[in-house]
């Protein structure tokens, strides 16, 4: 009986060590796969057994991690000393435990900030970007139940179009209505919240380079009047993403500040009224709620995909004075809708007293002086004064110049002066130097709210490559590619994204 009995004890303390081994495994893997945990998970692991005293009880610990997952596998084995089971010629006893723990997150957003400036026409660059891109999305967007992937896109060249439709759920003031671009101060690229309902400054809608003085309107706008290379927000269809994607082409100056700046303010709670007012109105799936997701929530990765085959270069808008409010010019629109007959003066003399104003009939330029400049415009009542906004929305900065302002100038009406400040009525606001800076803030600050960068760096100079290599959240989040080597950047981006993919 006492044999027996003391059997019973053995057993009693073998089964105690056991689940004391168990629970030791079960708290140390729980902690070391923690994503919030930034120790290395096998010294986590160890440091619970040295804690409880067992640190030669742990055998094996294995640690499978990717972007958005980790896992950790550990057994723990122990010999103890029997005393009863000795009698019957058993010396020890063996418990032994095993536990699995994994943290993965389930919810991903994603923001491809993409360079489609003028060089990137140059040796079939768009079209390789266009696939890479294409790929990636096809990759990182898959229809399981495991969790919710939603991509931001965000093309960029000197400017980023919002696009009629975002532009609609931004509060960009009202200067004028044909195009949809933002310009930021310098202080916008301190901090990743952009406030939808704050008022946005609004690019102004002009072109510097066009002579054509017979247009109706410009054609090669600084800001798109269309929806052209314009904005994706938080969109899951891939059908959707692919056929942007696709659309895309190249041409303008390269302002990567810009489009990182937007990139990221999409994956900031603060967009979430976007996001909401959008998803009511169909545009983005109702699963999407919530997004941006806050900055703490567990279950979400946030990711920037940002490319340039370039380097910051100058950025303009037009001059605070031709932003708004009225030109010197006025139409007569003859009470149809062709703009093509219509009829333009100019005030060139603005005295006291109506009889007393002189006005350049710009359809009589070649005629004699008193034919041209009269005291009322061309059309009498029948004419109104356009703005400036109208004006530049009809003719290039230069052609405006040379079609209203050179006569007049001849006749001494102007000077040369007022001829300058038209054809060059737009200013450099940004040059490449503090577009960097501004770049190398706001991607400073996207990597302190745990936003991971990616960076490529396409066929770019010296200076771009180093804007990557800045901005990147760390040396293997930065790409240097060449040609066809994009497709394999954007495949490892996604693969790393999906690995084990986000299953619970």
């Amino acid at each position: 009986m006492l044999v027996f009995g003391g059997v019973g004890i053995d057993m009693i303390y073998s089964e105690v060590q056991r689940t004391q081994l168990q629970n030791t495994l079960d708290r140390a893997v729980l902690a070391a796969a923690n994503l919030d945990q930034e120790l290395d998970a096998n010294l986590v692991v160890d440091e619970y057994f040295r804690a409880m005293d067992m640190a030669d009880a742990l055998s094996t610990v294995q640690v499978n991690e990717g972007l958005n997952f980790r896992e950790v596998s550990a057994e723990a084995n122990r010999s103890l000393d029997a005393n009863f089971l000795r009698l019957l010629g058993v010396e020890t006893l063996e418990t032994g435990g095993a536990a699995t723990a994994e943290e993965r997150i389930q919810n991903v957003e994603i923001s491809m900030v993409l360079d489609v400036s003028g060089s990137m026409g140059w040796n079939n660059k768009i079209a390789n970007l266009r696939s890479a891109a294409t790929e990636f999305v096809e990759t990182v967007i898959e229809e399981d139940n495991s969790g919710l992937t939603t991509v931001n896109i965000v093309p960029y060249n000197a400017t980023v179009n919002l696009g009629s439709r975002v532009a609609s759920y931004y509060n960009l003031d009202d200067d004028h209505n044909y195009s949809n671009c933002a310009y930021f101060d310098n202080a916008a690229f301190n901090t990743t919240v952009l406030n939808p309902s704050a008022e946005l400054n609004r690019l102004g809608h002009f072109d510097p380079w066009s002579n054509n003085q017979n247009t109706t309107e410009i054609t090669s706008p600084w800001c798109p009047d269309d929806d052209y290379a314009s904005m994706i927000v938080h969109s899951s269809n891939e059908a959707e993403l692919s056929g942007h994607i696709a659309s895309l082409g190249a041409g303008g100056n390269t302002a990567i500040d810009l489009g990182m700046k937007w990139g990221v303010s999409l994956l900031d709670p603060s967009a979430q009224p976007v996001v909401s007012d959008m998803i009511g109105d169909g545009h983005i799936v109702s699963a999407a709620s919530g997004r941006p997701a806050s900055y703490t929530a567990e279950d979400v990765l946030k990711i920037v995909v940002l490319m340039t085959d370039g380097e910051n270069t100058t950025q303009y808008d037009l001059k605070s004075e031709f932003k708004s409010g009225n030109s010197d010019i006025w139409v007569d629109d003859r009470g149809d809708n062709n703009p093509s007959n219509d009829r333009f003066s100019m005030r060139v003399r603005n005295w006291s007293g109506t009889s007393n104003d002189i006005y350049f009939w710009e359809r009589f330029e070649n005629s004699s002086w008193n034919s041209r400049n009269r005291n009322q415009p061309d059309g009498g009542n029948n004419a109104r004064r356009m703005t400036w906004p109208e004006v530049f929305a009809r003719w290039g900065t230069q052609a405006t110049a040379r079609k209203f302002y050179t006569q007049p100038y001849y006749d001494n009406f102007v000077s040369y002066d007022d001829y300058y400040d038209v054809y060059y009525a737009y200013e450099a606001t940004v040059g490449p130097n503090p577009a960097d800076a501004r770049l190398s803030n706001i991607c400073e600050e996207a990597r302190e709210k745990d936003v991971t960068v990616f960076a490529i760096g396409f066929e770019a100079p010296a200076r771009g490559q180093a804007a990557m290599r800045d901005c990147a959240s760390s040396p293997a989040h930065y790409f240097a590619v060449e040609g066809l080597e994009i497709s394999d950047a954007f495949q490892q981006i996604a693969r790393t994204i999906n690995q084990l993919r986000l299953t619970q």
